[in-house]
C-alpha cells in the first residue's frame, strides 16, 4: 500500500476518536452575533423554507457535508452513505483530496472510493477536490480529468500551509506561482472552481488576491473553530521539534465568523460556505446573517456514521436543518433571502477584530443588506 493510502486512514482514526478540535470551538466569536427575538415571527414555523440553488441543483437547505474522504478502500462504504445520506436531504457534498487518484495512475479500485458518490446520488451537487500545491505539477488536462472521473459540478481547490507545516510529508510550497495556473484551470477546467481552506481560516487578502487575479467566486472559509488540522497531524508526526511546534499552532487561525467577514468584504458578489465548527443549526443561521450563503460541516456527521450508524448521521442532519428552521422562525425570517435583513447585534470582541482590521461593522451590515 502507498504512504498516501495508509495516511487517509490514519487521518480518519484520528478525526473519529482522538482531541482534534478547537479547544472552544469559537463560542466568544459565535456569542457576539446576537440575533434578536421576534415575539411575533409574522408567519407561520411550517412555513419556513431552506430551499437554495447551488451550482444549477435545488438544495432542500444551504448546507453542505465538506470533503473529508476518498482514496483508501475503507472509505468506499463511508462515502456511498455520505452520498445516500446527502442525496436524501438534498444538501451538496464534497470529495476529500483526490491526489490519491494521481498518486494510484488513475487505479480503478482507488477512483471507486470517489465515484460511488456520484453513482448512488444524482440529484445533489458533488464537489471534487484537490491541493493548491499540487495543482503546480499538473496540466490543465489532468485536472479535468480528475473533475470528470467522478463526474464532480465544481472543483474545490483546498490551501492547508498549516496542516502540510506540520505533516510529516508536507508539500510547504504555496508560491504565487501557482495563482498563474490556478487561473487556467478556472478558464479551462469546464465546472466552477471553489477555493476552500481546511480549518484555519481565510484572510482579506488572500482572498482579495484570488478574486482579482483567478476569477474564483465561491469561497469555503473553513474557519478555526472545528477540527484542526494541524492537531491531526501532531497525532502523525515522528519528530519531538514537529510535535512541539504544533502544540504551539494547534489553535492557529481566523475563527470561522471572522473569515466569513473578511471574505466577504474581499469578494462581496461571491458565494461564501461557512465551515469550521458550525456544527449546528443555531452557528448556521448566525454565519448566514453575517454573510456566508451556505453552512457546511463534516467531523460531526462522519463521526456519528463511523461510531452510531446510518441512523444516527441522517438524524444529525435533520435536526440540523430543522434547529435552522425554528431559528429563522424566531428571528422573522421566513426564507434565506430575509435573514440579511434581520436585525442582529455584535459583541465588542467580533467588533475589536473587524475595526483593528481596519473596516467598519456598521458599513459591512449596510453592504449586506443592499
Amino acid at each position: 500500500m502507498s504512504d498516501i493510502y495508509w495516511r487517509k486512514i490514519q487521518h480518519l482514526e484520528i478525526v473519529v476518536n482522538r482531541d482534534v478540535d478547537f479547544k472552544d470551538r469559537c463560542e466568544e466569536y459565535f456569542n457576539d452575533i446576537i440575533l434578536i427575538h421576534q415575539a411575533i415571527p409574522g408567519f407561520r414555523r411550517e412555513d419556513v423554507d431552506t430551499s437554495t440553488r447551488f451550482l444549477g441543483y435545488e438544495l432542500k437547505a444551504p448546507v453542505m457535508i465538506t470533503g473529508i474522504t476518498g482514496g483508501a478502500r475503507e472509505t468506499l462504504e463511508i462515502n456511498r452513505k455520505l452520498a445516500q445520506i446527502a442525496s436524501q436531504h438534498g444538501i451538496a457534498l464534497g470529495l476529500g483530496s483526490q491526489r490519491p487518484i494521481l498518486t494510484s495512475s488513475f487505479n480503478s479500485e482507488v477512483v471507486e472510493t470517489y465515484r460511488v458518490a456520484r453513482d448512488v446520488a444524482s440529484n445533489i451537487p458533488l464537489i471534487g477536490n484537490i491541493g493548491f500545491n499540487t495543482l503546480k505539477t499538473l496540466g490543465v488536462q489532468e485536472v479535468k480529468q480528475l473533475v470528470d472521473i467522478v463526474k464532480a459540478d465544481a472543483l474545490a481547490v483546498h490551501l492547508n500551509p498549516a496542516q502540510e507545516a506540520i505533516q510529516p510529508e508536507g508539500d510547504t510550497d504555496f508560491s504565487l506561482e501557482t495563482l498563474s495556473v490556478l487561473r487556467e484551470v478556472v478558464k479551462e477546467v469546464g465546472v466552477p472552481v471553489l477555493i476552500k481552506e481546511v480549518g484555519n481560516g481565510l484572510s482579506y487578502e488572500v482572498v482579495r488576491k484570488i478574486t482579482t487575479e483567478t476569477g474564483v467566486k465561491i469561497f469555503d472559509v473553513a474557519g478555526a473553530c472545528g477540527t484542526s488540522w494541524v492537531k491531526v497531524e501532531m497525532y502523525r508526526t515522528v519528530g519531538d521539534v514537529k510535535k512541539r511546534v504544533a502544540q504551539l499552532i494547534g489553535e492557529w487561525g481566523i475563527p470561522t465568523p471572522l473569515s466569513v467577514v473578511e471574505t466577504r468584504l474581499a469578494s462581496p458578489d461571491s458565494t461564501i460556505i461557512a465551515s469550521g465548527g458550525v456544527w449546528d443549526g443555531l452557528r448556521a443561521v448566525k454565519s448566514l446573517v453575517i454573510g456566508a450563503d451556505m453552512a457546511g460541516f463534516a467531523k460531526p456527521v462522519l463521526t456519528r456514521l463511523l461510531k452510531e450508524g446510518f441512523e444516527s448521521a441522517s438524524g444529525f442532519i435533520t435536526e440540523y436543518v430543522e434547529s435552522m428552521k425554528t431559528v429563522m422562525f424566531l428571528i422573522g425570517a421566513e426564507k434565506l433571502s430575509d435573514l440579511r435583513k434581520t436585525p442582529v447585534v455584535f459583541g465588542p470582541a467580533l467588533r475589536n477584530y473587524v475595526s483593528q482590521r481596519g473596516f467598519s461593522l456598521d458599513k459591512y451590515l449596510e453592504m449586506l443588506r443592499k
